[in-house]
């Protein structure tokens, strides 16, 4: 065995037991939430939880229309939270619509009035985490979570193979394990997806 190769062995043992344990919670988040999003009708309602709330704006802030004004005087008074997803404005009435992990906020405004209808909807927390596993209305910071735990995923799976090169008296059962994972995910896909 090579000096290099040795050190290229030492490198990849404490990079794939670090990064593994580093990223074991969000690896383990991603497999749960797999699972959950592959059986949605075992874990989400199929319906969300909706409650309505009343209230009103100043209508003198509706007259000229600031998205930004209107929207953050949603969230002050009836305290809303989420990105703004659509802005509808027309001569009577505003409609603005908040989303974030299952969550959708619709707040309908009277121009003249300034009387506000929000309705909230809800998938609870099972909603929350199955639409965290996809990214859905999560934020570009939680976008760059994702992106990091599947660049973990690689390197733990590179550095896990560099590895099993060195077993040179089990190397020859792990290819044979290899190719069977990889020819049983070949075959499902040819024989049972539509």
């Amino acid at each position: 065995m090579t000096p290099a190769y040795r050190r290229l062995l030492k490198v990849s043992r404490l990079m794939h037991v670090y990064l593994t344990l580093f990223g074991l919670v969000t690896i383990l988040f991603f497999a749960a939430t797999g699972f959950m999003l592959n059986h949605e009708d075992w874990f989400l309602p199929s319906e969300p939880r909706v409650r309505t709330m009343e209230g009103k704006l100043d209508a003198a802030t509706l007259h000229s229309v600031d998205k930004f004004i209107v929207s953050e005087n949603l969230r002050r008074v009836f305290g809303i939270a989420g990105f703004v997803n659509t802005f509808r404005d027309d001569e009577n009435s505003i409609e603005v619509e908040f989303i974030r992990p299952s969550e959708r906020t619709v707040a309908e405004i009277n121009r003249e009035t300034g009387e506000t209808q929000i309705t909230f909807e809800s998938r609870g927390w099972a909603g929350l985490i199955t639409d965290l596993h996809k990214g859905k209305s999560a934020g570009s910071v939680w976008g760059w979570v994702i992106d990091i735990v599947c660049i973990l995923l690689v390197i733990i799976c590179t550095t896990g193979l560099v590895l099993w090169s060195s077993l040179k008296s089990r190397g020859k059962w792990g290819t044979v394990a290899m190719l069977l994972g990889l020819g049983s995910v070949i075959a499902v896909f040819y024989w049972a997806v539509p």
